[in-house]
């Protein structure tokens, strides 16, 4: 029946098929290639190239049905795809899980992982979405996207949530480079013979520079040079087949700064003594230094031209001290020398190469240079000139440098009499010309390949200091000594000792003494009379000691610099503590329980006598302030004389409560009346503190 008149069949409704013979409808037969075979999966013009069961199947539902006059809707069409048959689902059960007769691999459980690391980087390792990565970290606390960078102790938090076995790596940067450029090791075959690097040391006047140019000038009478050129500082000395290098520092102080930075350049310390003169306090600082650079000593006997000179002085003196001559048995030269006349320096200069040959040092030519910068300057004609001392390996013009926060290429190269060189071996002393600002002495010197690496290094470099200026170094203390030996940090307990007289120290070495413990072995580093100077605070932060104080305070200077390096300073008045607070810091159960607060110093100018009441000290305030409530000690010629309070503090003649920097004022200390002019009355407040195993200490209470 055809449709009525003016019916519009919905959108995508096929019309009614035309009528088909029965040859057309007929099934196709397998390897029938006739076209009548063919025509029932012939495409009609407009069709979709269903099978011609399908489309008969589709015309039936699509006619009109009996005595009704509707078609039957397309919705209830069944729809199949545009090739090939009927799809039909499976159970899942039943779907192909992998390849036939083969089990799935197990999924891994344990990585590597560089930090700092991407989360979009981590997925990616682990194989687990980076949102679920991110909802892990937001259970932590940490909204993060998935460029963001995760830290090694977020990785090691997400390792432990995830159960997964995480072995975190640092990544590869260019510093890393640099440090594995100065780990490697070279073979035995490569190595060759160096002279050795020496630096004078000992006391004022005793002559080390007066020695030093009387070598210089044996150099150049040897080679007939003219005048040496003193701007770098080093220089090479040759007599015969023997060779030493000389650096000219400005003193032990110089030596230990540049040490405490790592850069232990000198190979032989020469200790020089005057003959006439003997041991003195900066002599014994001089040993002290040498000995906690590890470096052998060579005492040059300075002086023996004169009439009252007495070398077996020295030589008894320095044998109190540990330096033993050969002579007498010991293991360290002694060289008796004259920096006037010249006698015994050619003696000096080939006993420090006998040293070095014993000791074999070496190095390889046949690499690039590594080495120490001593000191730089900026000269008008050159620029950054950087004195450099050639430690291993060779320097070559337009070598790529990068020392400390300084980088560049090498310019130009100067040797020690300011002669231009193309290369540099080991043990030569230098100038180098091409960095772009001034590296600081102490800092390493590395040659590297790439200009853009070392670029890259020194800005790493500069912004690390930046961020690191105002931290202090962790030195050990007696607060955190057990927490430091449980971490393996603290193998030996390094101290300085300075007492008020002879006779403490020798009682403080035998206290020292019977202090056993088998985590820490206990070193006295130095044992002085006097206060506690720079010179002892440098020491101590370049070799990680704890300086303790009987009767002796610091000076205002060692004060501030032990508080800018860090240092730990103890002092006391009863020696029996000494023992009983180390003791406890070994074994973890230290709880001191007062701290030392020093408000300001006055300087004693004028003394009154005051009927019934005694000496008043008119003082001057040099720095901070003095407090009618504070205690005072009395310090006379930096050694404790009185520790106890003040009875008065005026202003002319009116009571103050305290007294500032820049002003006079009288005082009187209760209890004490012998005061001299010129002595020290430092102010300082007790306060109650809390300590705990990590080192810091919480004021509680003031008194």
């Amino acid at each position: 029946m055809p449709p009525p008149p003016g019916f519009m069949p919905p959108k995508g409704f096929l019309p009614p098929p035309k009528p088909r013979s029965q040859e057309e409808t007929k099934l196709r037969l397998p390897g029938d290639d006739s076209d009548a075979a063919k025509g029932g999966r012939r495409r009609r013009k407009g069709g979709t190239g269903r099978p011609a069961d399908i489309v008969s199947e589709l015309d039936i539902l699509q006619k009109p049905q009996a005595g009704t006059g509707r078609f039957v809707p397309p919705s209830t069409v069944p729809r199949f795809p545009r090739r090939g048959g009927i799809r039909r689902s499976r159970p899942r059960s039943a779907r192909p899980t992998g390849a036939p007769g083969v089990a799935p691999a197990p999924r891994p459980t344990s990585f590597t992982v560089e930090t700092p690391i991407s989360i979009k980087d981590l997925s990616a390792i682990l194989g687990i979405k980076a949102n679920v990565i991110m909802l892990k970290l937001m259970t932590q606390g940490a909204l993060l996207n998935i460029n963001a960078v995760l830290g090694a102790d977020q990785v090691r938090q997400l390792a432990k949530e995830l159960s997964l076995d995480i072995t975190l790596r640092a990544a590869e940067t260019a510093e890393t480079a640099v440090e594995h450029i100065e780990a490697r090791e070279d073979k035995a075959e490569d190595l060759q013979p160096r002279p050795p690097v020496v630096t004078f040391m000992g006391h004022v006047d005793h002559g080390k520079t007066s020695l030093l140019d009387c070598i210089r000038k044996t150099e150049v009478a040897a080679h007939e040079h003219g005048g040496i050129t003193q701007h770098i500082g080093a220089n090479r000395v040759t007599l015969g087949d023997k060779t030493v290098v000389f650096l000219d520092t400005p003193g032990h102080e110089a030596f230990t700064a540049m040490r405490s930075r790592g850069a232990n350049v000198t190979d032989i310390a020469t200790l020089v003594v005057a003959a006439d003169d003997g041991v003195m306090p900066q002599t014994e600082e001089a040993i002290d230094h040498a000995k906690a650079a590890g470096v052998p000593i060579v005492v040059a006997v300075n002086k023996c031209d004169k009439p009252e000179a007495n070398p077996q002085r020295v030589r008894q003196e320095l044998t109190k001290l540990g330096l033993q001559p050969e002579e007498w048995g010991g293991d360290t030269v002694f060289v008796d020398v004259s920096a006037i006349t010249g006698e015994g320096v050619d003696d000096l200069v080939e006993m420090l190469a006998l040293v070095a040959e014993l000791r074999e040092l070496k190095a390889n030519p046949n690499k690039p240079a590594l080495g120490t910068v001593l000191d730089a300057n900026v000269s008008g004609s050159r620029g950054p000139v950087a004195t450099v001392l050639v430690q291993d390996g060779t320097l070559r013009i337009g070598d790529v440098i990068v020392s400390g926060g300084a980088f560049g290429r090498v310019k130009a190269i100067y040797d020690d009499r300011d002669r231009p060189l193309r290369e540099a071996g080991p043990s030569t002393p230098v100038a180098v010309v091409g960095f772009d600002t001034l590296p600081d002495a102490g800092d390493r010197l590395v040659v590297l390949d790439d200009i853009q690496k070392a670029r890259a290094i020194a800005e790493q470099r500069v912004a690390r200091a930046r961020q690191a200026a105002a931290n202090k170094r962790d030195h050990v203390s007696l607060e955190n000594l057990f927490s430091s030996i449980e971490q393996g940090r603290v193998k030996e307990l390094r101290l300085i000792v300075k007492a008020d007289v002879r006779g403490t120290i020798e009682a403080l070495n035998k206290i020292l003494g019977e202090i056993v413990s088998k985590e820490v072995k206990l070193h006295v580093m130095r044992a002085s009379v006097g206060e506690i100077t720079t010179s002892d605070v440098l020491l101590a932060d370049a070799s990680d000691a704890i300086i303790v104080g009987m009767n002796a305070v610091p000076n205002t200077a060692a004060r501030a610099l032990a508080e800018q390096k860090g240092v730990a300073i103890h002092t006391y008045t009863v020696i029996y503590r000494v023992k009983e607070e180390i003791e406890k810091a070994l074994a973890g159960m230290l709880s001191p329980e007062e701290k030392e607060v020093v408000t300001g110093h006055a300087e004693v100018r004028r003394l009154f006598r005051i009927t019934r009441v005694g000496n008043v000290a008119g003082c001057y305030v040099r720095d901070g302030v003095i407090g009618r409530n504070h205690r005072v000690r009395l310090l006379r010629d930096g050694v404790v004389v009185h520790t106890g309070k003040l009875g008065s503090l005026r202003r002319e003649k009116d009571d103050v409560r305290e007294v500032r920097e820049g002003f006079e004022c009288g005082m009187h200390i209760e209890g004490y009346d012998d005061l001299k002019t010129g002595d020290v009355i430092e102010s300082f407040t007790v306060e109650k503190v809390a300590r705990t195993l990590s080192g810091s200490a919480a004021p509680t209470a003031g008194g």
